[in-house]
């Protein structure tokens, strides 16, 4: 039996994930209520897509993440020239102190994107060292190869907190920035099973 979203957003807030509405409580109960019984839906994992997924601006076609401890992403991309850039931006917005990501270039060069092959780099500065991350191009998917070696270098020179992973089953993909006893306790909370991708 899930937990209501009401129920999910106190556990969320008691691990530092913030936002949740009244609204949209009631909005996403609605949309629960009127799914087909044989859809499999995840709760928490829908609360926490809404809450991770940050602001899309179509005018200018710019996204703003969110800052309330969760980030969110479809991994299958829709801004493709930004994917990487976009990533690290979210990942950067968990902890704006601990992982201030500056100088993020997203090199595109060895793209063919009639085919959707390639690969593409994207490369950051963080505690005054430059790196780089590679990546394999599948047409818009984002390959969880840069996630991975992300947190490698977040667990070398970071401060003892990694990132943890979980997915809604379909293609959304959500990102923590925490230590091991965070995830522990959230885990047995929520149900959600979390990875770190190696």
């Amino acid at each position: 039996m899930q937990k209501s979203y009401k129920e999910l957003a106190e556990i969320f807030e008691k691990y530092g994930i913030e936002g949740t509405t009244t609204q949209m409580v009631e909005d996403l109960e609605q949309d629960y209520e009127e799914l087909p019984p044989e859809v499999e839906f995840n709760k928490a994992a829908a609360l926490l897509t809404a809450l991770g997924q940050g602001e899309f601006d179509y005018e200018d076609m710019s996204w703003t993440p969110y800052e309330n401890g969760v980030y969110t992403f479809d991994v299958e991309v829709f801004d493709v020239d930004k994917m990487y850039t976009d990533f690290l931006t979210g990942v950067s917005a968990l902890d704006r102190e601990e992982l201030d990501f500056r100088k993020i270039e997203e090199d595109t060069s060895q793209v063919n994107w009639e085919e959707g092959t390639g690969k593409r780099t994207v490369t950051f500065e963080w505690k005054n060292k430059q790196f780089s991350l590679e990546a394999a191009v599948e047409d818009d998917w984002f390959d969880v190869n840069v996630a991975n070696e992300l947190n490698k270098i977040i667990k070398e020179y970071g401060e003892g907190k990694q990132l943890f992973f979980t997915s809604d089953g379909y293609q959304e993909g959500i990102v923590f920035y925490r230590d091991p006893e965070w995830a522990d306790g959230f885990q047995r909370e929520t149900g959600l099973e979390l990875v770190e991708f190696n």
